[in-house]
């Protein structure tokens, strides 16, 4: 609707003196006061300012100025008009261009350049907010009220204009008419606006499409259509909705669900179903690649570019998101973390975690010695010169731990002085002819009350009263096992494919004597015993602490290594070792990295390495910085730990990564198994958990039971820590025939060339140690946010 202004015309005042700069001297020597107003601004776009003569005469006002504020002021005389001339006749019009903020300002109309002074200041329009720099003048010359200000306009081709009465706020409207020189017309604008545009898609995993409401009407979706070309449409009333409601409030959003989605396509939206109707479509987004199948129609509708496409996003967790502006691909860019049902700009939480990747590998093996030396049956040493003989295969950076009972005692046994075992290739060479005897030492394992003949071990099993003192300790005044018996090692290396062997031979040399009473003073009895090969320190037990209760103490009160040995030798649910770690071998360097796809990005059980991955890098020669590239790459979170070189049995990595909320990150990881040709030590191809099901973060070790070995299928293998072409043993990197199976796959069997266990069968190709199915427990991976 328009409405017309008039203007009250009003008496003029004449006054005798002409002292006022305002005044217009008359040829008889009367005067005519000037009377003009500010009665149209347009501030934005085109910038210009019309002033309207009020009064019945003409008026000259070429010395009057436009001011905005200190240092933005103009006198009219210094402007070229666009309309009209600086001696406007009544009724007439001045249009001059003026430069105005587009959203805020304080018009002044000043008779002389005095812009403090209120006796100077004609008139004023103040827009946008309150408080422009000349708003008190105004106030205080009576033609404005303080905080007053009209709302700025909503459209760059509308303007403001005064009623021509009054001096308030609300005399002045924004205007759909723009009329400059002549009359105002005020045309309300329509503020409702009905607007929907595709906001964001996923085209890859989720199939998502989000609209959005962007205009300031509610709108009913449910007749209208997303179409991907000729038989590739369905109407939103019969679309999956994830979120939201096909009666779209102004401002919210609609996540639908539709799986037609494809790597390249032309999404548009439609008003109804005449999909080649420039008239119907309401909004297009292309991607992957230009000339879909209706992007003709968008052209037409001029909301889009012929031949413009979105670049195809780098991975399928990823979407493509609207800026909110323009018809152009260049509206719209990739992203990482998707906000379906949100603003784009919505800012996306993020937690820190602390994550530490261990080298768990710790019992290697377990034998026993029970039988003397050409006895038929087991049994103690207790003449000088009995034996046992023992053999057993290791490798370098192999700890022995070799235990026995003191029989003549309730709970004393030998066992090494260093309780991180003892070095069977010191300097890197094999213990040979070496007598170890006085490496041992005499403990107490504090289960038994000691000294009474009555219970040692002839009295049956544990029969002895307990200890006051539970902790396992030295005994006290006793010297070294050379004192007891000799233990002497011989090493014998083997043809080249396997683990040399080692013979370990225990003589009694301090036999009880026969004529003297039973007691733990009268020489020593050896027991049958055990002997642990190991990786890291204190296998058994910890001076000052509690037995552990697996089976020490049937050796230390009764001489009898059954329960230890079954102990050690435990199988899971799928008949592999619950304990004893598969190998001996350091990690590589590592790497960590989160993703919110539901396949790693990594790599693929089942398909061959990516070319670029690293894969071959990392599980060939240890090199993860080509993995690290490559997954940076794709914008997701890598981190690097913060210890250098590879780690060894009881060694870890520890790194801090940041990873978004609300986005379904999983935890990866890579680490090679360095005494292989291409084996990697990884999660599974879903990830490692980082958050709950409610969302919050996840802690502890309980998802190491979803990390594997691998196989990178790039280099034939050889036997575990003895081929040429293994990356301790070669020349250079990269050494090696391809392997004939080029599929990465998870390592179910591995032949124990190493401490001579043999095959390892594992299905799975499990790898931490608190497995409950067992496997080669060799990893364990903690996770604690921060």
């Amino acid at each position: 609707m328009k409405k017309k202004l008039t203007y009250l015309i009003m008496a003029m005042v004449v006054f005798a003196s002409c002292s006022d700069d305002d005044d217009v001297v008359t040829p008889d020597g009367g005067s005519t006061e000037i009377d003009v107003v500010l009665n149209e601004v347009k501030y934005q776009g085109t910038d210009w300012v019309e002033i309207f003569n009020k009064g019945t005469e003409e008026a000259d006002i070429s010395d009057y100025w436009l001011c905005l504020g200190p240092g933005t002021y103009v006198q009219l005389s210094d402007v070229t008009p666009l309309s009209g001339t600086t001696t406007i006749p009544a009724g007439g019009y001045l249009v001059v261009p003026y430069e105005l903020n587009d959203t805020s300002g304080g018009l002044g109309l000043y008779s002389t350049d005095q812009f403090a002074s209120a006796d100077a200041i004609v008139d004023f329009v103040q827009y946008g907010e309150a408080g422009s720099a000349r708003e008190n003048v105004a106030v205080a010359a009576g033609i404005w009220a303080e905080g007053e200000f009209v709302p700025t306009v909503g459209n760059e081709d509308n303007s403001i204009v005064f009623d021509g009465d009054g001096n308030g706020a609300a005399n002045w409207a924004e205007t759909t008419t723009v009329t400059p020189g002549e009359e105002n017309v005020l045309t309300m604008p329509n503020n409702d606006v009905r607007s929907i545009v595709i906001n964001e898609v996923n085209y890859g995993e989720g199939k998502q499409i989000e609209l959005w409401n962007n205009g300031t009407v509610a709108v009913d979706l449910a007749p209208y259509w997303l179409c991907l070309g000729p038989g590739r449409y369905v109407q939103i009333e019969n679309a999956s909705v994830i979120s939201g409601t096909t009666q779209l409030a102004a401002g919210e959003f609609l996540v639908v669900n539709w799986d037609q989605l494809g790597d390249s396509e032309g999404l548009g939206l439609y008003s109804s179903n005449s999909f080649a109707s420039a008239d119907a479509i309401i909004d297009f987004v292309q991607w992957g690649a230009a000339g879909s199948a209706r992007e003709n129609v968008a052209v037409t509708a001029g909301i889009w570019t012929e031949g413009e496409f979105v670049q195809s996003v780098r991975l399928p967790s990823y979407s493509i998101s609207y800026d909110g502006e323009g018809n152009a691909a260049s509206d719209w860019s990739e992203v990482i973390n998707p906000t379906f049902g949100m603003g784009n700009a919505t800012p996306i939480n993020s937690t820190t975690f602390s994550i530490t990747i261990k080298n768990t590998i710790n019992y290697l093996n377990v034998h026993t010695f029970t039988t003397p030396v050409g006895a038929g049956s087991p049994g103690p040493l207790a003449t000088n010169n009995a034996q046992y003989q023992i053999s057993f295969k290791a490798v370098p950076g192999t700890k022995f731990t070799p235990v026995t009972m003191m029989g003549n005692s309730n709970d004393w046994f030998l066992a090494p002085t260093d309780l991180a075992g003892i070095d069977l290739f010191p300097g890197g060479t094999a213990l040979n002819g070496i007598d170890i005897a006085d490496q041992l030492s005499l403990y107490d394992l504090g289960t038994e009350a000691d000294g009474d003949p009555a219970t040692f071990p002839t009295a049956g099993e544990n029969v002895g009263p307990a200890d006051s003192n539970t902790s396992v300790r030295l005994v006290p005044g006793r010297g070294t096992g050379e004192i007891y018996m000799t233990a002497i090692l011989n090493y014998a290396a083997s043809g080249g494919n396997e683990a040399g062997t080692f013979t370990l031979t225990i003589t009694a040399i301090n036999a009880p004597d026969a004529g003297m009473p039973t007691s733990q003073n009268n020489g020593f009895v050896i027991t049958p015993g055990i002997v642990v090969l190991h990786a890291q320190s204190e296998p058994l037990f910890t001076l000052g602490e509690v037995d552990r209760g697996v089976g020490l103490e049937g050796i230390a009160e009764d001489g009898m290594p059954g329960a230890l040995y079954d102990w050690f030798t435990e199988t899971g649910s799928q008949g592999t070792p619950l304990r004893l770690s598969s190998s001996l071998t350091p990690f590589s360097p590592a790497l960590i990295y989160a993703f919110n796809t539901e396949k790693d990005p990594w790599f693929t059980q089942g398909d061959a390495a990516k070319g670029a991955s690293g894969i071959e890098e990392i599980a060939e020669d240890g090199n993860r910085m080509v993995a690290y590239n490559y997954l940076k790459d794709f914008g997701i979170p890598v981190a690097l730990p913060a210890e250098n070189g590879p780690i060894g049995p009881g060694g870890s990595y520890t790194f801090t990564i940041e990873v978004p909320q609300g986005q379904n990150y999983k935890l990866g990881f890579g680490t090679m198994f360095v005494k292989s040709n291409d084996w990697f030590i990884s999660n599974n191809n879903v990830g490692l958990t980082l958050f709950n099901e409610d969302g919050s973060a996840f802690s502890g070790n309980s998802i190491s039971s979803n990390t594997y070995l691998y196989d990178a299928g790039t280099e034939e293998d050889q036997p575990v820590g003895f081929g040429d072409n293994q990356v301790m043993n070669q020349g250079s990197d990269n050494m090696g025939p391809a392997d004939a199976n080029t599929m990465i796959r998870r390592v179910s069997s591995l032949d124990d060339v190493q401490f001579g266990k043999r095959v390892i069968n594992s299905a799975p190709g499990v790898t931490w140690s608190g497995d409950p199915r067992g496997g080669y427990n060799i990893i364990d991976i903690n996770i604690q946010p921060q």
